[in-house]
This record gives C-alpha cells, structure tokens and sequence, in this order.
C-alpha cells in the first residue's frame, strides 16, 4: 500500500510540473483565438462564431500567420524596385511610379493567404467545402458586407472608395490620379474571394466587370518595348496583393 500511495504521488508530482500542452491548431477569428487538440475542420472552426452576425462570406478570408512567405515576397519586389530606380535613374516618370509602389507596400498587413471557400452551411453539408486544418496559427477574417472598393498600383496614392452596386471595375479609377506609367487600360480585379478577373477599361476592350465589396482593383505598370521587368513586377505585385490582410 505504502508503495502504491507513493507510485501515486510521484505521478501527481509530474502532473504538476509537466508544460501545458496546447492545441495543434490555434485560430484569430475577428481578435478572439481559438485552440484545437486536434486537426478541426473548417465547420468546426466556424461553429462558435458562424451563427454571431450576419456575415458575408465571400469576403471572409483565411490566412496562415506561421509563415514568412509573404513578407519574403515583399522584400523582393523592393529590391526590384529598388534596382528599376537605379537603373532607370533618368527616367522621371518610372522613377516617381516606382516611389509610389515603395509607400504603398510599406503599409501593408501581410499573411499567407489560403484561397478556400468559406461558407459555413456549405462547410456542414458539402465536403468539399469543408478541408481539414494543418498544424499552425491561422487568422480567419469574417466580416459583415464591406463598403469598400481599394485601388492600388501605378498612382500616386492608394485609394479607398466607397462600393457601388453594378458599377463596373472601370468606373472606380475615374477619380484615381494614376501616374504616367499607368496603364489604366488593363485592369485586373481581386475579388474578395481569392478570384483574379482582367477588366479592361478601355474603348476597345471595356468590360463590365463588377468589383465585389471589398475588392481590390489593381492598376498595373505600362509594358516596355525591349524589356520585361516591369511586367514581372506586374506578377510580383498581382501575387503580393493576394496576402493583403485588408481592414
């Protein structure tokens, strides 16, 4: 018996000193973290909260906050852009375009987005709308229907504008002050939900391609003859603006 109660001591002792083990998967959703044991689904991600407002979920968006992609990515469109400036030093136009990108990127929220539908009935019902959680730190952003439109590329400034029903994508740049190297022609659209449209704006290519709320439109940089930097920095700025983490 005495060897019992002593087993029984040394396991409570070890009890008492052992770390806390925390859940495999840890969830920010809008400020409030939650912890899983195990790997959860994405029902039962949304399960606390689906029910707590009326969201709309084509703006809900994912993010896995343990990786240093994003941020990888952002250093080397400045080192690119960086080197453009030195290169292309006589060139004023290019160079103040250029400028511009450097004040927009440093405001930027970055995180690794992950494109998945969010959706919670369709996460309940379907399976294919429902993945499983790898291991890591996340952030899930539900909102309530955004009122905004963001612009940001070849201007000046980036800009906030409020959403308008059925306009299209090219309506939104008619109070933009794009820079000389705009090419306000070739508008490229993200939508909310992750998807990427072209919308041209032009006579001969105009579109009606609507912005969803929350969507950012992308003004890109005119092509050079003889050149394709600053068409890669088109992509790399395309990519980048995928992981924004928007307000």
């Amino acid at each position: 018996m005495k060897k019992i109660n002593m087993l029984k001591q040394l396991i409570f002792s070890v009890l008492l000193v052992a770390p806390a083990v925390y859940g495999a998967v840890t969830v920010d959703i809008n400020g409030s973290s939650y912890q899983f044991d195990a790997n959860p689904r994405l029902n039962d991600v949304l399960a606390p909260v689906a029910l707590q407002s009326n969201w709309y979920w084509p703006a809900a968006a994912l993010y896995q906050l343990d990786s240093d992609e994003p941020e990888q990515l952002r250093q080397q469109v400045l080192q690119q852009i960086a080197q453009l400036k030195q290169h292309k030093s006589t060139d004023s136009d290019l160079v103040s375009t250029l400028q511009a990108l450097e004040r927009q990127l440093a405001t930027w929220r970055l995180a690794k987005r992950i494109v998945v539908p969010i959706d919670y009935d369709f996460a309940r019902v379907r399976p294919e709308f429902n993945p499983r959680f790898d291991n890591g730190t996340y952030l899930l952003q539900l909102k309530q229907r955004p009122a905004n439109v963001y612009l940001f590329g070849a201007l000046s400034s980036e800009m906030t504008v409020t959403h308008r029903g059925a306009a299209a994508a090219a309506d939104y740049i008619i109070s933009a002050q794009p820079t000389a190297l705009a090419d306000v022609a070739e508008l490229i659209l993200l939508q909310p939900d992750g998807k990427v449209q072209a919308a041209g704006a032009a006579y001969w290519n105009r579109a009606h391609i609507e912005a969803m709320p929350g969507a950012q439109i992308f003004i890109p940089l005119q092509s050079q003859l003889f050149s394709s930097q600053l068409d890669i920095l088109n992509k790399r700025l395309l990519e980048l603006a995928s992981h924004r983490v928007l307000p």
